[in-house]
């Protein structure tokens, strides 16, 4: 076999474990899915380089041509979930993949359809094609770079560096091939190094840069992986000897293969991810069940002692006539138990029973009791706007939301620096704004913020922001989070105002 033959198959083989290694972050991080199906085209069309040099089968040219294709829109697809636009900009997102997809399909159909298949290779085609493929390429690397320009951190910047440089070489140089085919000879084929330069770089971007976010079993994953891919290529040579002047039965031959490889790939993989994220969720309940045990232990220690107490009275053969206030208190707390009990059922399922609230009395409250854990780095403010009219909520609820978003507030502030926390009027509602002047978040971070079990913490459980979400949510309304690298976080819950207390002002007014 030549160099390039031996290039496609090692660049193939690479990509193939880089695909295992996204698929098992699938649902987990949103790089995962387009850096999977970006590494499965990219596979595929190194696999027919190979295939054309081995067999010289001009059929092999329509599906390495279908292949480049669609890395278009999963580069476009990687790229805005990289920057954060994923959710803002899918009608791009989609639309790229339906018009690609199309053209994709057509070259498949072609196979068998010789008429097609001249159609499809010829010089107008390919000027089509070009003027399709450079809007959304153009697109991706301007946000690219855009994000490179304004991230701040070391890491990011890192990051951000090694995507821009690994997409130019996997993608970019994918298109002296499309000029080739056009009739540029002139023009070097450097689809098939770009490849494999490009594979090294967004390894090193995803294990070295936690591309998918922090995970100390990448390595294991990425030799379990590339032992896989290896084993893969080996079939595929295999398939090459026993079907060698049948494209058809080899075409079915190593796409079965393809997809029976992806699929050992990603089970091996997802058994060390799926270990790592059951520690940490035993770990969220473990700091969930320490709080529950700290709001229960004061109560049962009361009416321990008070127990004990009487007891010992009893003992002594004393009456209890005299010590009815120790009965008392073990009242208070058998009903200090029942509402904690009740606070945490609703907790876990976000039923608000609605009364008015205030909100600057509320504020008052949760800003007092984070004076005592705060250690004086971080300047606590408050701004009230007068005459609030109350807010239609659930006091506990919304009391441990604020809470939440105050400790985050805390966390994000090490060094100091100032919180300051609003209850203020917001168009026809109510509102309650937390600001702090930490780093704050980049796009990705800012795009997942509420989702569940997400976290940038070592010890974070990731459930924080998204109760948040789900109790104004329940309470009808919605929240606003604004954040940049730099300038801190702002999160606002709007909030509906009670309608009793609109009515009765209303009627004063009236009257």
């Amino acid at each position: 076999m030549t160099g390039a033959m031996w290039i496609s198959l090692a660049t193939c083989a690479g990509q193939l474990a880089l695909a295992g290694l996204a698929l098992a972050r699938v649902g987990r991080s949103p790089l995962a899915l387009p850096l999977s199906l970006l590494s499965i085209a990219l596979s595929t069309w190194n696999f027919t380089h190979f295939a054309m040099e081995r067999s010289d089968e001009p059929a092999w040219r329509l599906v390495g041509f279908a292949a480049a294709l669609m890395t278009v829109p999963c580069t476009l697809h990687f790229s805005l979930a990289f920057v954060g636009r994923r959710r803002r900009s899918a009608w791009a997102m989609f639309g790229t993949y339906a018009v690609f997809g199309a053209l994709a399909t057509a070259m498949l159909v072609a196979l068998g359809t010789p008429a097609l298949a001249r159609t499809i290779l010829t010089l107008r085609f390919g000027l089509t094609v070009t003027a399709l493929v450079v809007p959304p390429l153009g697109g991706a690397f301007a946000l690219l770079v855009w994000h490179l320009r304004g991230a701040r951190r070391p890491d990011e910047r890192a990051r951000a560096g090694l995507v821009v440089l690994g997409l130019t070489l996997l993608v970019a140089l994918l298109l002296t091939e499309l000029a080739v085919e056009l009739g540029l000879r002139q023009v070097p084929r450097l689809g098939n190094l770009g490849t494999l330069l490009g594979l090294p770089v967004m390894a090193i971007a995803s294990l070295r840069f936690d591309l998918f976010g922090r995970d100390e079993t990448a390595p294991r994953m990425a030799l379990h992986a590339v032992v896989l891919a290896g084993g893969g290529v080996l079939a595929y040579l295999t398939g090459f000897q026993l079907f060698a002047g049948e494209t058809g039965v080899l075409v079915m031959f190593t796409t079965a293969i393809t997809f029976a490889l992806l699929a050992a790939t990603r089970r091996g993989v997802t058994a060390y991810v799926t270990r790592g994220e059951r520690m940490e969720r035993l770990a969220t309940l473990g700091r969930f069940s320490a709080q529950m045990a700290h709001d229960l232990k004061n109560p049962i220690a009361a009416m321990k002692g008070a127990a004990q107490y009487l007891k010992e009275e009893h003992a002594r053969g004393q009456s209890w006539d005299g010590h009815g206030e120790f009965l008392d208190l073990m009242l208070e707390q058998v009903e200090r138990l029942g509402r904690v009990v009740d606070t945490y059922q609703r907790l876990a399922r976000v039923e608000p029973l609605p009364r008015p609230v205030d909100l600057g009395r509320l504020v008052e409250t949760v800003l007092s009791l984070q004076a005592f854990a705060n250690p004086g780095r971080v300047v606590l403010a408050r701004q009230l706007e007068a005459d609030l009219p109350p807010c239609a909520g659930d006091a506990d609820l919304l009391a441990n939301a604020l809470e939440n978003l105050v400790r985050n507030g805390l966390e994000a502030m090490p060094d100091g620096g100032t919180l300051t926390v609003r209850a203020l009027r917001d168009g026809t509602r109510v509102a309650l704004e937390v600001r702090d002047t930490g780093d704050g978040m980049d796009a990705r971070t800012r795009e997942r913020a509420f989702d569940d079990f997400f976290t940038t913490k070592a010890s974070g459980s990731g459930l924080g922001l998204a109760f948040v979400r789900r109790v104004v949510e329940a309470h009808g309304g919605e929240v606003v989070l604004t954040s940049r690298e730099g300038h801190g976080t702002v999160v606002r819950l709007r909030l509906p105002v009670d309608t009793g207390h609109t009515d009765e002002g209303a009627r004063g007014e009236a009257a």
